[in-house]
Order: structure tokens, then sequence, then C-alpha cells
């Protein structure tokens, strides 16, 4: 072991040791992140909602509840409330949902409801959408989808399931880090070598310039218009409220051998009349 250690520090080395916590995946957190859309049940309070997604393990064993849509009726969640208990402790919840419209997304980091995280393997998403006092699951729309938690990412998209429609699963073993050639949240790019170098100054102004901010090293490298509110001179920007006496730049007029030619109006313009009277006899 320590002889790896020094040969990473000889030249060339650090970058291989770097190189391999990225791809070994060390310090990484797994993330799944679920999307879909509900449909209606069809119960007396629709197309008023409320949802409930959770994991199971092996066995159908509760793992923890990654996303709840539901105020004081969540015991109509029949399924979830027999899987979850009605304590529901670790659920992340939001308000009863007025319709159908949006897209709903959860996340789960793989751990269990007391935050412990969970061996890799065969897991089992569950949803469910009630509209009604419901008191038996099958009154529920119900969704069941399977996914493997381990050391190779996975996408399944375009699912259907009890209800459960437009359904996008993703699951990354290395998620939130540069570099795993997935867009965590927080990135602009990834993996680095999509990054912008530079950026487009087309769309920009003089006072109001395309920056490039961020790093390809951290994935969030990204081109922002940024105004300019400094008064500097020479920059090629008049900002506002800037005037030729604390900026060069707001002198109006072409400009001749570093001298400005007129325009200079206000408290600058006796200071603008002495440098032309300068550049005139320089001239001569």
């Amino acid at each position: 072991m320590l002889a790896s250690m020094l040969n990473a520090l000889r030249p060339g080395g650090l970058a291989l040791l770097v190189l391999g916590a990225l791809t070994s995946g060390v310090g990484a957190e797994p993330q799944l992140t679920v999307s879909f859309k509900t449909t209606p049940v069809g119960a007396i309070y629709a197309p008023k909602n409320i949802v409930a997604v959770w994991i199971e393990g092996p066995g159908a064993t509760f793992v923890k509840t990654i996303g709840r849509w539901a105020g004081d009726r969540k015991d109509h969640l029949v399924a979830w409330t027999n899987m979850a208990g009605p304590a529901d402790v670790d659920a992340i919840s939001g308000a009863t949902r007025l319709d159908h419209g949006a897209t709903l997304e959860a996340v789960w980091d793989g751990t269990d409801a007391l935050g412990a995280p969970v061996p890799d393997g065969l897991y089992t998403l569950r949803m469910e959408t009630a509209d009604g006092n419901s008191t038996a699951s099958g009154q529920n729309n119900q969704g069941t989808f399977t996914f493997t938690k381990g050391p190779a990412p996975e996408v399944q998209s375009a699912l259907t399931s009890g209800g459960h429609v437009e359904v996008t699963i993703t699951f990354d073993p290395i998620a939130n880090q540069c570099a795993n050639a997935v867009v965590d949240t927080g990135e602009t790019c990834d993996p680095p070598g999509t990054c912008p170098s530079a950026c487009d100054q087309r769309a920009a102004t003089a006072c109001a310039p395309n920056v490039l901010v961020g790093s390809a090293a951290t994935c969030d490298a990204a081109c922002v218009i940024q105004a300019i509110t400094a008064c500097v001179d020479d920059d090629g920007c008049c900002a506002e409220g800037c005037t030729g006496e604390r900026d060069r730049d707001c002198v109006e007029g072409p400009v001749e051998g570093g001298c400005a030619t007129g325009g200079a109006q206000g408290p600058g313009a006796a200071l603008a009349l002495l440098l032309l009277g300068l550049c005139a006899r320089r001239r001569r």
C-alpha cells in the first residue's frame, strides 16, 4: 500500500491516483432518480389525489419512503401505510395534489429509513395513487418497478404500471461526482471534455461580456453574461453611473492616437478639452 502511494507521487502518478479514485467510485454516492406522471383512479375526490413512492428490498421488506404528496388523508394510501407504518418519519412529503398535470420526481440515496446504506442487489420501486377514501389497496392505482443497485449505471424509460405513466428510472452508482459522464445536480457539464473553455462574445456587449465561470475540473464550467458595474479606464465600457472623470471610456467621440476627439459633457468637459488641446499640440 505504501509503495503504491509513493508511486503515485512520482511524475504523472498523481494524475493516475486521481483518475483511479474517479473510476473506482471512491467517495461516490449512489443515487436513484424517478420521474413519473399519475392518472385518475376515479373516486370521490378526483382529480385531487395523493401519492406515495417507496423502496422495497428482497422479500418485499420496507426500505424507505422517498416521496409523498399527501395531507391529512395519507392513511388512504393503504398499500404504502401497511408497509411504512403510520409514523412515516422518513418520508419527504408535499401537499395533496390538485390534478395529474405535473410530473413528479423522487430521489433515493441508497439508504434505509435510519440513514444506513443498504447492500447492492435487486430492489423494487413502488408507487400508489389515491383519489378517494380508500380502505383497501386494490381501490388505488399501484405501480411496481424493479431496478438493480450495483456498480453499473442503469436507465429505464417510457415505463407504465398501474396507472403510473411516463416513468423514467435512473440509477447512478457514483452520483454527484465530476467525470462520471452524468450531469448531476450542481454540474453544468460532464465529462470535463464537454465543458466550455471559451465563451462566444457575439451575444455580448462591451458592458455585458460573456464570461467563463466555474471549472471543467469540477464539472461546473459555464458561460454567463455578466454586466460590468465598475468604472474602469480602458476596458471599453462606460458603465451605468460612470462619467469621464472616473472612466476614460465615458468620453464620447472617436479616438485618434489615444485621444478622445469631442463629445465630452458634464463635469469632465473641461478635462476633455484640455486633453484635446494637448493632442492638437502633439499633432503639429
